[in-house]
């Protein structure tokens, strides 16, 4: 079985092991527990995912702790909204999840000079500027609209805010994270080892 990320060692699409039985929950027929073991030959712990019994990931055990690269100068607001989003998709609270990764794409905006009050302008003002790529404008497009799914009661469509949605919306954050600061820090890195007396 694979994981979406270890919640110890933090390697994304891990392979695990069920070396344990799975276990009925006492309170559903339908939801399974799996004692699972992180492949990762650094790791190797035991981590706890309750599952349908179909095979879907509904929540895993301990939380994954989602850190960004700290070498990497990343505003800690920024830092924080997306640890957050990371956190709460572990928890299953995923309109939680996709409300905060909302939340970190508009703080991106913001610290890349699109001061604009309304999330729809400023990734307007993004593309027309040239900070975002128009390649990103419709993903960024879905975050905001996934975003207001779960802030907004009055337009819920509860179907629509699952596991699926918010990690793919939390990825496409990451990659604009890494778009907006870790490749400069790359590139200055580079430049730096290059010119080096």
């Amino acid at each position: 079985m694979i994981i979406d990320q270890c919640p110890y060692c933090r390697i994304r699409h891990v392979q695990t092991k069920e070396e344990f039985q799975a276990y009925a929950h006492p309170g559903s027929a339908n939801v399974v527990w799996h004692v699972l073991r992180c492949q990762n030959q650094q790791c190797r712990r035991a981590i706890l995912q309750v599952q349908t019994n179909q095979g879907q990931a509904l929540e895993t055990f301990p939380f994954a702790d989602v850190q960004l690269d700290n070498t990497v100068p990343i505003p800690d607001p920024i830092r924080e909204d997306f640890k957050e989003a990371g956190m709460c998709l572990a928890a299953g609270c995923f309109k939680a999840s996709l409300v905060m990764s909302r939340r970190a794409l508009q703080r991106c905006l913001k610290d890349q000079g699109c001061n604009q009050r309304n999330l729809v302008d400023a990734i307007g003002a993004a593309v027309k500027d040239g900070v975002l790529r128009k390649s990103f404008h419709p993903l960024a497009e879905e975050i905001r609209h996934y975003g207001n799914l779960g802030a907004h009661p009055d337009d819920d469509e509860l179907n629509n805010a699952n596991r699926d949605t918010a990690s793919q919306v939390l990825e496409f954050v990451r990659l604009l994270i890494h778009e907006f600061y870790e490749v400069p820090a790359l590139a200055s890195s580079l430049k730096t080892n290059r010119t080096k007396p």
